[in-house]
């Protein structure tokens, strides 16, 4: 049955207020890496790697979780993820070891992932391509918010109540994402019922019209570079601030809020210059103030100077919101597009899992400020793909010659869906 509620008001209640919750409770672990390599008597750089194990456990679930979609919809993903994120955490609330932590933050990972995927897509079936940008801008930019302002929240609470708390609070987060997915009734349903093709079609790729397949490509990359960013920042920067420069974990919470504040800011430009302007120039951008945040860190040795590059990374993570996302919604096949959306995810969460171990073993070696040097160089090339060969894909602004909306939709395989 068809809701009379106007789609705002079910963005708002079942896509934007979870999301901010969830975003925020991943927040709140950053600056708790010290304490808790302090309460379980680990080094920091092992501690570091509890963000490791959320990202080995959200890489591993993309592949699934597209598929899912393509057959199922995005309502199991959504509860079952959420069940899997509440009650992982309320076990580490318990944990009597550093090895019970890293495990449960293994399946949080998946849960975390498996419901961010699921929202991601019935937010893009809400709105016409026209308001694409705009409703993911928004979607992104509420997300990267509550990853900023979580943070703050968890170095208060860090200094407040330990980490045992902190898990706690953000139990009760997830069990309320849970319940609002419990009331969702799916915003949006498969495009197609694939019940006699695989789980999985490897020829998915394939079926890329030939004048986007490069720039799919690009994506991918742009995908590992932004990814890498998030993650050096979130593991580094409380190393940097706490252990190198010797401030408080709160903050540190409040230089991720000066990031978050902007975020928000950046919601309506960046809608508004991916709608109007084209995808590049969001993605582009993002890469360039990426560039200049990675290069700055290592030389910002008081508050001030911190504050100047947080904004960086602020407007990095702003233009960045949800323009690889809708660039490859752009792109690719409708009735593949979970697939091929998880696809490029993942090639990103592989460079998030990485780098965290690689920032560890830079920091160990210099320190963790010299750890964003050595990342710089990807978001140069990233700018350079996506300006020099990334072709626009917002409709409107292509170049004479470029594949309508309908054969981009359909794609180029003989092999087409069955229709239930």
């Amino acid at each position: 049955m068809r809701s009379d509620r106007p789609p705002l008001l079910k963005a708002a209640l079942f896509i934007y207020l979870p999301s901010m919750l969830m975003s925020m409770g991943q927040g709140m672990i950053i600056p708790a890496l010290p304490a808790i390599a302090r309460t379980f008597n680990v080094s920091e750089a092992l501690a570091v790697q509890v963000i490791t194990s959320q990202l080995i456990g959200r890489t591993i679930s993309m592949l699934p979780t597209g598929a899912i979609v393509d057959r199922f919809g995005v309502r199991p993903l959504m509860i079952g993820g959420a069940a899997l994120a509440t009650a992982s955490t309320l076990t580490a609330a318990l944990a009597p070891s550093f090895t019970v932590i890293i495990v449960t933050q293994f399946f949080w990972g998946i849960g975390m992932s498996s419901w961010m995927f699921g929202r991601e897509v019935a937010a893009v079936d809400m709105v016409q391509r026209s308001q694409r940008g705009r409703q993911m801008s928004a979607l992104m930019g509420i997300g990267s918010t509550g990853m900023a302002f979580g943070p703050a929240i968890g170095g208060v609470l860090t200094d407040l109540m330990g980490v045992r708390g902190l898990f706690f609070v953000y139990a009760g987060m997830s069990a309320v994402v849970l319940a609002i997915s419990l009331l969702h009734r799916e915003v949006s349903r498969p495009k197609t019922q694939r019940s006699s093709a695989p789980l999985f079609d490897l020829r998915a790729f394939g079926q890329i019209h030939p004048y986007f397949r490069a720039t799919y490509m690009v994506l991918f990359f742009a995908t590992f570079a932004q990814m890498i960013r998030g993650q050096v920042t979130n593991t580094m920067l409380p190393l940097f601030v706490q252990s190198e420069l010797e401030y408080s974990a709160s903050l540190t919470g409040l230089l991720f809020t000066v990031a978050g504040v902007t975020t928000f800011l950046m919601i309506a430009p960046t809608g508004i210059i991916s709608d109007k302007l084209g995808r590049k120039w969001a993605a582009g951008p993002a890469a360039v103030f990426s560039t200049i945040a990675f290069i700055a860190f290592p030389l910002a040795t008081n508050i001030p100077q911190l504050f100047a590059v947080m904004f960086f990374v602020g407007l990095a993570n702003g233009l960045a919101m949800g323009a690889m996302t809708i660039y490859t919604y752009d792109v690719v096949p409708t009735h593949v597009r979970g697939q091929l959306q998880a696809l490029r995810r993942g090639v990103g969460e592989l460079g998030a899992l990485t780098s965290p171990p690689m920032a560890a073993i830079i920091a160990s070696a210099y320190s963790p400020g010299i750890s964003f040097w050595f990342f710089a160089p990807l978001h140069v090339l990233s700018a350079l793909l996506i300006f020099g060969m990334a072709r626009e894909s917002l409709q409107g602004h292509r170049r004479p010659g470029a594949p309508s909306t309908q054969e981009i939709d359909e794609g180029v395989s003989s092999v087409r869906p069955q229709d239930g």
